[in-house]
């Protein structure tokens, strides 16, 4: 239940065990220069710590989370920062119920293990909304993306189960690259984003489980059964797209009637 204001940082957990911090509201500076700022939180190797219910706005990250594990982050309000949430080192961890409006990246996951990531809201975070980056085994479930650059980018994240999140009016729905391999992505919504998917890889990879695969606002698709699912699989690279690829100077092209 405190208020703090104009702080270089504003509740840095060092070292505590099993420490909370609940209620807060937090206000950060407004240097001109983001990364000359404190953070709302800072947390360092604490142990079972719970961070809920408290407001950060500016400043640099709303909660910087570092060689820390069993730690809890949720029901928080970030806004106007750098991270909502920037994890590095962090497993065994929850970030959960968090909402992220209007900043440079929402929910950064790095470099941390067996994370759950579940009903947070993403809304107009300018990069990205989620970032897993050398994030693995990590449960990623429940979350609304809206309105950023790329609703998700996953790099080099392995073993994750991607499930029931919505990724909506971004430029790019999902940027997946960098050898990330054995993740599961299935009941996901992918709606009205400029370019749904950005892969970059040689393999051939398919994003479903158990048969059931993700829903696609542009998957012109037919469904002659009725049983709510597509008769064939969304591919979000046709011909032209590797035309482009190959040679870039044919976007000239695109207008053409051959091209359409």
């Amino acid at each position: 239940n405190n208020t703090l204001t104009d702080n270089m940082h504003g509740i840095d957990i060092h070292g505590g065990i099993d420490a909370v911090a609940r209620n807060n509201t937090i206000i950060g500076r407004q240097n001109a220069h983001m990364i000359e700022r404190g953070n709302g939180f800072y947390v360092w190797n604490s142990p079972g710590a719970v961070i809920e219910n408290n407001a950060v706005r500016y400043g640099r990250d709303g909660i910087f989370s570092n060689a820390s594990k069993k730690d809890t982050y949720r029901n928080n309000l970030f806004r106007d920062l750098r991270f909502a949430v920037h994890y590095m080192y962090t497993s065994d961890s929850e970030v959960s119920g968090n909402i992220s409006i209007g900043n440079h990246l929402g929910l950064a996951i790095m470099f941390s293990d067996r994370v759950v990531v579940k009903d947070n809201l993403s809304l107009y975070d300018r990069s990205h909304g989620l970032m897993l980056n050398f994030a693995n085994k990590s449960d990623i479930s429940g979350n609304l993306v809206r309105g950023a650059e790329k609703c998700t980018f996953i790099y080099n994240a392995n073993r994750n189960l991607i499930v029931g999140n919505r990724f909506e009016g971004c430029d790019i729905g999902i940027h997946f690259t960098a050898g990330s391999e054995k993740n599961a992505l299935t009941e996901n919504a992918f709606v009205g984003n400029r370019e749904q998917v950005k892969y970059v890889g040689t393999r051939d990879i398919e994003w479903s489980l158990e048969g059931r695969g993700n829903y696609w606002s542009d998957h012109p698709a037919f469904d002659l059964n009725g049983d709510g699912l597509a008769d064939s699989p969304f591919r979000p690279n046709d011909l032209m797209d590797s035309i482009l690829w190959s040679q870039p100077s044919a976007r000239l092209l695109l207008g053409s009637p051959a091209v359409q």
